[in-house]
């Protein structure tokens, strides 16, 4: 780039568009999962948490990149999303709120082990995990240090062999706090990950 960017540039849209439509799908789950799963009150409360996360997470994303953006709490139809914008500061205080729910949820796991069929949801780990980064991000180190120690508690480490780390064997390893899960499947994917991948991904 050479300073002629302009907000329509699909790097800005698309951040703007993609976080936008999860943070509204994650409104209409947490209206609606109390009012209308007919789950069992402890996951219904474990997947309201888990969507607080997320919503934590796409206002964290537009926060770094707009510095305050329009805050939406519940569901809304399009035609009344033209809310002004707040603050970056009212911004990470929307995002350590929810944040705050998802740690203090009795029924949100610290951690999934590898070989769980949750792995890769949110856990109790996760939220310290960017709860922390929020709080660099307001220069509270403290409470970001704070916040980083309770993560090792939780089940998390350091892998002592970094390059095995972009592994397929080691997709679930104890230092993945929240991670995309994926399974390498010979013929499926793109030549991105034959160009850019690791050299385990070759094939």
């Amino acid at each position: 780039m050479v300073g002629t960017i302009t907000p329509t540039n699909g790097l800005f849209s698309q951040t703007w568009q993609n976080m936008y439509e999860g943070i509204h799908r994650a409104n209409d789950a947490i209206v609606n999962i109390p009012a209308k799963s007919p789950v069992a009150n402890d996951v219904k409360a474990r997947l309201v948490a888990e969507c607080k996360f997320l919503r934590a997470y796409y206002y964290y994303r537009l926060n770094q990149v707009f510095e305050g953006v329009p805050v939406y709490l519940e569901p809304v139809e399009a035609e009344n999303a033209n809310r002004p914008r707040a603050s970056a500061d009212s911004v990470w205080n929307v995002v350590l709120r929810d944040l705050t729910d998802c740690i203090n949820e009795p029924a949100l796991p610290g951690r999934y082990n590898a070989g769980n069929a949750a792995h890769g949801r949110v856990t109790k780990g996760a939220a310290y995990a960017l709860r922390g980064k929020v709080y660099m991000y307001q220069k509270r180190w403290a409470e970001a240090a704070a916040d980083l120690r309770q993560v090792e508690p939780l089940g998390f480490a350091l892998n002592p062999n970094y390059r095995a780390l972009f592994t397929e064997a080691q997709e679930q390893s104890a230092e993945m706090i929240f991670a995309i899960q994926n399974i390498g499947i010979t013929g499926l994917g793109s030549t991105t990950q034959f160009f850019c991948g690791t050299r385990a991904s070759f094939g």
